[in-house]
């Protein structure tokens, strides 16, 4: 049945652990490409906000 499969499964080794593919293949390429691409545009994003922040504080008066 379902559970002394369970256990077998709990008492086994531990399943391999999930890697990201090498970065010379083409899977590789494209998520390491992905991943470099969303980091720019999450500091990009972060350089804009923290930019319109300063110009806001600095054009409103106390």
């Amino acid at each position: 049945g379902p559970v002394p499969r369970r256990v077998a499964a709990l008492l086994g080794p531990a399943p391999a652990v999930r890697t990201w593919p090498p970065a010379f293949t083409s899977v590789g390429l494209a998520a390491w490409a992905a991943a470099a691409g969303t980091a720019v545009s999450a500091m990009s994003s972060a350089n804009a906000a923290v930019t319109m922040f300063l110009i806001l504080r600095a054009a409103t008066p106390f």
